[in-house]
């Protein structure tokens, strides 16, 4: 449901005592030394939209040292049915941890899915340059994180696939189990794993094809500057594909084509102790005048590359009526100040709230229009400031 946040609240929140900071509709600025607590504040956000932390699997973190309990309490107003509401988090200590519970307009929301999802947020740190660089497997994760803000079906999907994956290995591995035992185990698992497996990478390919004319036109525009030489890299086109382990398959037949290549593969994968077919080997393309970028691009040019892919995700969110939050943790190191101003430009025509941060406010030149709020974080303690003096740079 489309939010208009107003206020955020923060309470024995990792080194934040306690802070109440008002939210922009337009952007919402975090300015300070690096381990100040400004990224904390988006953290709390996203555990708002979550109910996890983007930093740690571990909540304890989240609770100030010796504080019995924590808290983040977000005050908005629900376009949809024009009233205002309140989202908050609670985080107790318990003997052996941390019991998360959620709360919607002061009742206790039980279900986790019931409650996710009421914040949409789409999230940028620097951690995710390491997509376009590292496995596989951080670019299938990147694109199952975003399917699971869309598509709830997706989460359960991905954690059958993985449960059955794991069966399906167990069995492989198992010597005591004769062929007569074994075979029809592995009929059983791989006929489920062909089905869900057939779901998840038909999703997966389909968001691709739907993020990259936005993914390029934002990449164009944050980084490919008129009048820069080429030779730089500024006027490299953008390229994005889902490259499936089997190939080429029609929609309709992928079902099939991934049960039977898993029957083909029962000697090889026995001889391995794994299943080495199916949307858990797959892969994400991401080409610069199709030379791959975690071999050929700059540093700049990847950040510029992940802050595209952020901002189609928030593109279509917001033609589906979600208008998600945008939260961009040290958006600004690594790109010149020329390309510095035209991400935020883009940023204006794009998204709708937005929460940065940043070691210094001089670093953000926003747009003149639309309403902005500066907060200093110092030490835990959030207080507003003013904008930088002057206006924006030029793109």
């Amino acid at each position: 449901m489309p939010l208009l946040l107003r206020s955020l609240e923060l309470t024995r929140f990792r080194n934040l005592e306690h802070a109440r900071l008002e939210l922009a509709e337009g952007f919402t600025v975090l300015w300070g030394h690096n381990g100040a607590g400004k990224t904390n504040v988006l953290e709390a956000l996203y555990l708002l939209a979550t109910l996890r932390s983007f930093r740690t699997t571990d909540l304890s973190w989240l609770v100030q040292t010796e504080a019995p309990a924590a808290s983040v309490t977000l005050q908005a107003y629900d376009e949809q049915v024009a009233l205002p509401t309140t989202l908050q988090v609670q985080l107790a200590r318990t003997g052996s941890g941390v019991r998360r519970s959620a709360h919607a307009d002061g009742k206790l929301v039980r279900s986790a899915i019931d409650f996710y999802g009421r914040l949409r947020a789409v999230l940028f740190t620097p951690d995710d340059l390491a997509v376009l660089r590292e496995s596989p497997s951080q670019r299938r994760q990147f694109l199952d994180r975003m399917l699971f803000a869309r598509e709830r079906a997706h989460i359960a999907d991905v954690q059958d696939y993985e449960r059955l994956v794991r069966s399906r290995n167990s069995v492989l591995r198992d010597e005591s189990l004769t062929a007569s035992t074994r075979e029809p185990l592995l009929d059983a698992y791989e006929s489920q794993l062909a089905q869900v497996g057939a779901r998840i990478w038909s999703r997966r390919e389909r968001l691709l094809d739907e993020l990259a004319p936005g993914a390029r036109a934002s990449f164009a525009a944050i980084h490919g500057r008129p009048g820069v030489d080429p030779a730089q890299g500024a006027a490299a086109e953008l390229g994005l594909s889902y490259a499936a382990r089997l190939g080429t398959v029609a929609e309709p037949e992928r079902a099939g084509a991934l049960a039977a290549r898993l029957r083909e593969r029962r000697v090889v994968d026995r001889d391995r102790g794994a299943t080495t077919v199916g949307p858990h080997r797959d892969d994400v393309l991401v080409r610069l005048d199709d030379r791959p970028v975690g071999e050929f691009a700059s540093q700049g040019q990847t950040r510029a590359i992940v802050l595209a892919l952020k901002l189609a995700e928030l593109g279509l969110a917001d033609q589906a009526g979600a208008r998600p939050l945008l939260l961009l943790d040290d958006v600004g190191s690594e790109l010149d100040p020329l390309r510095t101003a035209a991400l935020f430009a883009r940023l204006a025509e794009v998204s709708g709230q937005c929460v940065i941060t940043t070691t210094a406010r001089e670093f953000v030149r926003l747009p003149p229009s639309g309403e902005h709020r500066f907060w200093a974080v110092e030490r835990g303690v959030v207080r507003a400031t003013p904008g930088p003096a002057g206006p924006p740079a030029e793109p």
